[in-house]
């Protein structure tokens, strides 16, 4: 079927809809399922919820498209296409050029991203609940393995939730009707997504125009798939050294 253009203010909707879901998930329900005395692995998967609404959501608004259910229309819609040769470079440069970024903003702008944090902190209960390389969910890493397979079920929906949804089913119809722009205005609407952590948001946006000018040049979600997974899978590093420990 094919792919229909969507205006800026559905797009707008859509971005801010998800920045408030996280917003509610981290400040209200996060908070109040602590308060209760859950589990803590079990309040570390409800964080992952906005995500899965991610990727079921792109999963069923490809369908109601009219596409069928297949590899190849699938891959072919959101994009997902093989990476070889100068595409295994722009994957790497984007790694390391989004951290770099990263990292450089928050060194510049220290005092103001400090400021704006303590203005809105990140929830005590999300802070414990990721630990600090010892701890993970409310339990000590060492020895427990089961913690990486925790982990693994929150980044696999993180990854693919907002690559299936932002990369893979939005950015295409975007192209539709900004053209040449497309990149600017993703890059944009995805920094201010990330307005639920202010702070974050204020670090994302210079990597958050180079990704989608890079999306937008290659028309290869993969791309930025494997370099989100890198990206977001440094932690991994941090949980098995504590297992290990």
């Amino acid at each position: 079927m094919k792919v229909k253009p969507i205006s800026l203010k559905l797009s707008i909707l859509i971005f801010g809809s998800a920045s408030l879901l996280f917003l509610l998930t981290e400040r209200v329900i996060i908070p109040y399922l602590a308060d209760l005395g859950l589990d803590p692995a079990f309040i570390l998967l409800v964080t992952a919820f906005p995500h899965m609404v991610f990727f079921f959501g792109a999963l069923i608004a490809y369908k109601k498209e009219g596409n069928e259910w297949s590899w190849n229309a699938f891959s072919q819609r959101f994009r997902l296409f093989s990476i070889k040769g100068k595409f295994w470079l722009w994957v790497l440069l984007f790694t390391i050029i989004n951290i770099v970024l990263y990292l450089l903003v928050f060194k510049l702008g220290h005092s103001f991203v400090k400021m704006v944090h303590d203005l809105f902190p990140t929830p005590k209960i999300i802070t414990e609940l990721f630990g600090n390389g010892t701890m993970f969910a409310g339990r000590n890493l060492s020895g427990n393995w089961w913690l990486l397979g925790l982990f693994f079920i929150r980044y696999f929906f993180n990854v693919l939730g907002e690559e299936f949804l932002w990369r893979g089913y939005l950015f295409p119809r975007q192209e539709l009707t900004h053209g040449k722009y497309t990149w600017v205005v993703h890059g944009l609407l995805w920094t201010g997504f990330h307005l639920f952590a202010p702070y974050n948001a204020l670090l994302v946006l210079p990597g958050a125009l180079f990704m989608s000018y890079i999306v937008q040049r290659y028309k290869n979600t993969t791309i930025f798939i494997i370099s989100h997974a890198v990206i977001n899978g440094i932690p991994m590093i941090a949980i098995i050294t504590g297992i290990l420990n």
